[in-house]
């Protein structure tokens, strides 16, 4: 019987503590096996809470974690990611060329914003997927230094709740895949279901496309047509793709972080008296951590202040989409596309908030554990980490604003303004036009 730490206990303590870890392993089991069903056969891997966006990732091209980068699939890879970035890239520059040719004819302005959110949300697609191009190697080295953190015994992972860190990163991560999966293929095939439909009404092909966009040629034209078709389709995709994958992997980090926070302060909460080495251990944990933190903290901090700036404008436009007088198959997919909005920004401030309530617990968890009857000097270094730990670990928009539920709540405050505002110079022109 060994600590955590790896050193060995007396005989005596070493009865007493297996009778105890028994007693207690027994009531745990007992409890969660009521109260939250959970199975305690397999081990949860590591991989297990990237998955989602590694499969994500593997469609657009994006290495997974601990793949070579020198094999002939690599470079397939490669192809396929710039390929999809230089098509998606094409999307938004015409969709811009569209705007501006659009933008002197205010009988177009429910077509301008209808456009508007739809390249904002291919702009933001691109600065995500670049945060995390640019900064590959540094996301694997912290990949990999989370995984050597990581619990691997099924006691420890019970001991820590490994278990429902990943019940609720599933969870997460498979309800918003299918939420921006349904959205983008909404958006992608309305046009092909309102073409069968006016097939069937009137037996002619009322050409559709999903997005609008400028072409230089006749896109009406046979085989035109379904290129056209297929390109904004793949774009669109693409782009839903770049945007959920960021976004994943960031929950997924965040959540890690916050296991072994979690870890960290169980274990100075349960740490026996003078026990200098499972201290030392703690602390080394900590530091690690905090360096993760700062590392996550400069590489996603930029596109989370552009997320941010942009998400305000997305959501008060999609709104605005949404209460304008248009069919009900484009209500639907506005409505669809302002829930998904607001879920992913939610989901953001959420994690953010939930790395400052998993990094203030560390002081509050120290001062809980065993200290009184310990030494002077183990009382000193305790309190030197719970001085430490009082700075709480968080991640800002380039400092201008915490990725919080605050912020969330701020974020919508400024949206319905920007809505309220837009509503208020739509109407009185809608007016003089009619």
């Amino acid at each position: 019987m060994c600590k955590n730490n790896g050193q060995p206990y007396s005989k005596g303590q070493n009865r007493s503590i297996l009778n105890v870890l028994k007693d207690f392993s027994k009531v745990d089991k007992g409890f969660r096996g009521i109260i939250e069903m959970e199975p305690s056969g397999g081990l949860v891997q590591f991989e297990s809470f990237i998955r989602v966006p590694e499969i994500f990732f593997a469609l657009i091209g994006v290495a997974g974690y601990g793949e070579p980068k020198r094999t002939l699939r690599a470079h397939l890879k490669q192809a396929l990611f710039w390929s999809s970035c230089a098509n998606t890239g094409f999307c938004l520059i015409i969709e811009h060329i569209y705007f501006v040719k659009a933008a002197g004819n205010f009988t177009n302005f429910l077509q301008l914003t209808a456009l508007a959110p739809c390249m904002g949300f291919t702009a933001l697609s691109f600065v995500k997927i670049m945060t995390i191009r640019l900064n590959e190697t540094k996301l694997t080295d912290m990949l990999h230094r989370l995984d050597a953190l990581f619990p691997k015994s099924n006691v420890l992972q019970e001991r820590y709740g490994v278990f429902q860190y990943n019940r609720e990163s599933q969870v997460v991560m498979k309800s918003f895949s299918i939420l921006y999966m349904t959205l983008i293929w909404m958006f992608n095939l309305l046009p092909l279901v309102s073409m069968v439909e006016g097939y069937f009404a009137d037996g002619s092909w009322h050409k559709q496309l999903p997005y609008f966009m400028w072409y230089w040629y006749d896109w009406h034209q046979p085989g035109y047509f379904e290129v056209t078709f297929l390109h904004q389709n793949w774009g669109g995709f693409v782009s839903a793709v770049f945007y959920l994958s960021t976004d994943l992997m960031f929950c997924a980090i965040v959540l890690l972080i916050c296991l072994q926070f979690d870890i960290v302060a169980y274990r100075l909460k349960h740490a026996l008296p003078d026990d200098h080495h499972e201290l030392t251990e703690c602390v080394r944990i900590h530091q690690t951590v905090i360096e993760l933190c700062n590392e996550l903290e400069r590489m996603f901090s930029p596109s989370l202040l552009v997320n941010f700036l942009s998400s305000s404008v997305i959501i008060c436009l999609v709104g605005f989409q949404a209460t304008a007088d248009i069919t009900p198959a484009d209500l639907f997919k506005f409505v669809l596309f302002l829930v998904s909005s607001l879920v992913q920004v939610f989901l953001l401030c959420y994690y953010g908030n939930k790395l400052i309530v998993a990094s203030s617990q560390i002081p509050y968890s120290a001062f809980e554990g065993q200290w009184i009857g310990a030494s002077v000097s183990y009382q000193r270094s305790l309190l030197f980490v719970m001085l430490r730990s009082t700075t709480v670990q968080k991640l800002t928009a380039l400092k201008f604003s915490v990725v919080s539920l605050a912020s969330y709540s701020k974020i919508l405050s400024t949206s319905f303004s920007y809505f309220t505002l837009l509503k208020a110079m739509y109407e009185p022109n809608e007016k003089n036009v009619k």
